[in-house]
């Protein structure tokens, strides 16, 4: 048996996110979603989203596989304090679709990076569905 000790901040999100970050790693990995199932899923996640969380998502998915610069997801977001709260919301509302692993990874410098399948996905999602939404598939709801 083998005894970890994880300290942190919880009202710090970055902090709370590197928690995280480490539980995570030591869980067992968790089966690929199906490709279509995960793009319902995105389809779910971002049709709840403002434009600041959607710009935030898609800057992130088009900049993978490298990492969104910290400086430009404030300058979407509109604050420092506000990327973390946004970060957070995001992460707890893909983990809330039953969906594994992080929906966006950051790094110690507050970049922002995404794996490049699910970032072809959201970008799939974000022409398709939210940006130019078809509108014969939307007059039969």
């Amino acid at each position: 048996m083998t005894t970890i000790t994880l300290t942190f901040d919880p009202d710090n999100p970055a902090e709370v996110e590197k928690a995280r970050s480490v539980l995570d790693r030591l869980a067992p990995p968790a089966p690929a979603p199906d490709p279509e199932v995960l793009r319902q899923k995105v389809i779910a996640l971002l049709r709840g989203y403002g434009e600041k969380r959607t710009e935030y998502i898609r800057h992130v998915a088009q900049a993978s596989p490298a990492a969104a610069e910290y400086d430009d997801l404030v300058a979407i977001i509109g604050s420092a304090k506000a990327v973390g709260g946004t970060h957070s919301a995001i992460e707890r509302a893909w983990r809330a679709k039953n969906m594994p692993g992080p929906f966006i990874a950051t790094d110690d410098l507050g970049g922002a990076v995404m794996e490049q399948d699910l970032a072809d996905i959201v970008l799939s999602v974000l022409h398709d569905v939210i940006d130019e939404p078809d509108p014969l598939r939307a007059a039969t709801y």
